[in-house]
Parts: C-alpha cells; structure tokens; sequence
C-alpha cells in the first residue's frame, strides 16, 4: 500500500472525495476550527477518516489545515497538513457480532487494568489529551476502550447518550459492576465521565480547580475528601458500554 506525504494533491486526484477512507501513518492533533490552537482531541496513528472540507470548488485555495470526520467514534475536527501522513484505506463490509455485550464484559478487567497503569506514570490534565500521558476525562475513558478494540464516542455527553442507561443518580451504588461508566455535571448537560473499578471506587482524570490534575481513584461512599464530595454532588447517572460505535448509524 503506498503511503502519501503530499495528501493535498492526492485529495485533488480524488476531487476530495467524500467516500474515500484513508488511515493515518503518524499520530497527529485534532483542532477545534481552521486557524486556532485549540485540542480538542488527539488521534493515534491507524486511525482512520474521510474528507469533509474543502471540496471540489475550493481545489485552487492554499490549504494548511482540513476538516475530517474519524471512522471509529465519527467524531469532526480540524487537522494540520504539515506532517500528515497517509494512505487509502478500503471499507470493509460493517460486521458487528451478535455477542458484542459480553465481548466488552470480557474486556472489563483489562480496561480498568490499563487505567490503574495509566495513573502509576506522571501525567497531568489536558484537555483534548487521548495519546497520553496525559489525558482529559473522556480522552480517558474512550482510549481506555479503544485500546481494547471498543468503539465509543469522544465526548463525556455522546458517551451518556451513547451508553445503555442503567439509573439516575442514587444514594445506592449496588447496581454498578466494573466497567460501568459514571455522568456528572448538570441538569442541563454531562461534562464529565469517570469508569467504576469496585466499592464505590472509580478513575477518572479531573482537571486542577475542582480535582487532581490528572488521573485518580475517588470514591462514591461517604467520605470527608473535598474532591470526592465535588464529584458525587455533581453525579447524574450511570450507563454501561454493551456495543461498538457506528459511524454509518449512531447519531454523533
């Protein structure tokens, strides 16, 4: 498979197809429009994604960054040229088995086990942070999966809606199991995602006003810790993971 480090032309060849795939060769960023340095994700290499913007009626403009859709989680963002590597990809036929709920459950020990080893390095907040160290709070929890071969949405509230809803906040925990996914924030929207381990313990990367500046273990029991009291006061519901993203039929 040839492998393209002028994607430009070779968007122009393809008059910036729309249904064209290609997979990333390097690790790149993601921004939040076309001229700012703002993360709003980071996108590992072997990623894959079509074109959205330019299109054939801007093939005579200079370009120095492009807007992109990511096949895994569908998710849209701004990307730099300088640097991208690439190659086409060929979709395959979508097959998603029957079975994936208790693929995930499988999976369960080693995400949470790839998430206590992620909070033993040194690693501080960042927001839009998925290649790690450091990491945002979904950056997280969506790595977490996808290191394991598990498609979920890039923010904390398209993993809410995403997610199969198991109950609205509660004083009881009981109902949880490893793996679960935690929503807090307010009545209005979801802005922050933590995953259960076991006893009211879960992890989640929290940023320095309000948590630990990277990734920790909070707990939902009682408890005299500021930064726990913080988070359980702002808990709206729980939701488990039981099947893959799909780009082609999940409502980003």
């Amino acid at each position: 498979m040839a492998i393209y480090k002028n994607p430009i032309s070779l968007f122009k060849q393809t008059n910036f197809s729309k249904t064209i795939w290609w997979k990333l060769k390097v690790n790149i960023s993601g921004y939040q429009n076309e001229t700012e340095d703002k993360l709003v994700t980071e996108i590992f290499k072997n990623r894959i994604f079509r074109l959205i913007y330019p299109n054939i009626y801007q093939n005579n403009h200079k370009f120095s960054r492009i807007l992109v859709q990511l096949y895994e989680d569908g998710y849209v963002c701004w990307i730099n040229l300088d640097g991208l590597i690439i190659e086409k990809y060929e979709l395959g036929k979508l097959e998603y088995s029957k079975k994936e709920d208790f693929f995930i459950k499988d999976k369960v020990n080693s995400i949470l086990k790839w998430i206590k080893d992620q909070s033993d390095l040194k690693n501080k907040y960042l927001w839009g942070g998925t290649l790690g160290p450091n990491f945002d709070c979904s950056g997280l929890i969506q790595t977490a999966f996808l290191k394991h071969q598990i498609y979920i949405p890039r923010d904390s509230f398209q993993i809410k809606s995403f997610c199969k809803h198991l109950f609205y906040y509660k004083d009881s925990y009981a109902a949880l199991r490893p793996g679960d996914l935690l929503f807090f924030g307010n009545e209005e929207k979801c802005d922050h995602i933590g995953i259960y381990k076991r006893d009211g313990l879960y992890y989640h990367s929290s940023g320095m006003d309000f948590g630990r500046n990277g990734i920790g273990l909070d707990t939902l029991k009682k408890s005299n810790d500021k930064i726990s009291l913080h988070y359980k006061s702002k808990l709206i519901s729980a939701g488990r993971v039981v099947r893959n993203y799909r780009w082609d039929r999940t409502i980003r």
